[in-house]
């Protein structure tokens, strides 16, 4: 009898096992499915129309450089959107080392391209083959260039921070970030540029009281252009892409 009721209570434990093992598999199938089912809707959702893709694709081919601006203002509402959708970049562990520092103060604008030029030329003076330049000439195309490049009239420094967890990303992460800047400012009419020639890092952080901790990735103006550049000569896609390997 008692070997019975032994059987009886492994067996009953067995079966109860059963249950909650189909009961489990059955509710993570069904879960499986949900995610499964919100993930394709989720996709389809994302991919949109397919005027929205091709005017995705077409906004980031329509990009370009601009290097001398209307004095139209920008929007505070559309500053916002282009700065909400560089915070969206790709970014190492979503450590999101960012910073965007705002500059629409013509004066300080102003006080900013005498001392570019004049960062400029010292870098030049201080070249090994300084002997060889033509300072004067020098100087008229760098003012020429600085007239244009900053009579913008909104500008962003996009920084990371390189105390960041993964600080060997930052870098990374802060050209992806000034890249959805650049897009989502094109989506919106508004010319930029990927400045840092003119914008060394140390003199623009004591220029701007930038703490050191901070890096510069680039300096770019927002605003209409004078006039759009034209699509410069581009390679082929053939040229570019490799598929599986670079052996034969």
């Amino acid at each position: 009898m008692t070997r019975l009721n032994t059987l009886s209570t492994l067996l009953a434990g067995l079966v109860l096992g059963a249950l909650i093992s189909l009961v489990a598999w059955t509710a993570f199938a069904g879960r499986g499915a949900r995610m499964t089912r919100r993930a394709g809707e989720e996709r389809q959702e994302a991919a949109g129309s397919q005027e929205t893709a091709v005017a995705v694709l077409e906004t980031i081919r329509q990009r370009r450089t601009v290097r001398s601006y209307q004095a139209t203002p920008v929007p505070d509402e559309e500053l916002l959107a282009i700065l909400d959708a560089a915070r969206y970049a790709p970014t190492a562990g979503n450590q999101q080392p960012w910073r965007f520092l705002v500059i629409r103060d013509r004066d300080k604008l102003e006080r900013l391209k005498g001392q570019a030029l004049e960062w400029y030329l010292e870098r030049v003076r201080s070249s090994p083959n300084s002997a060889q330049h033509d300072i004067e000439s020098i100087r008229s195309s760098a003012e020429q260039a600085l007239e244009g490049a900053l009579s913008a009239p909104v500008y962003v420094a996009v920084l990371v921070d390189t105390e960041a967890p993964h600080s060997r990303y930052v870098v990374y992460d802060g050209a992806l970030a000034a890249a959805n800047l650049m897009i989502a400012a094109r989506a919106l009419g508004y010319g930029t540029g990927f400045f840092t020639t003119f914008f060394p890092e140390e003199q623009m952080k004591v220029f701007f009281g930038i703490p050191d901790h901070y890096a510069l990735i680039c300096f770019t103006p927002i605003g209409v252009p004078e006039e759009w550049p034209e699509m410069p000569a581009k390679k082929e896609l053939a040229e570019l892409v490799v598929f599986e390997s670079f052996e034969e």
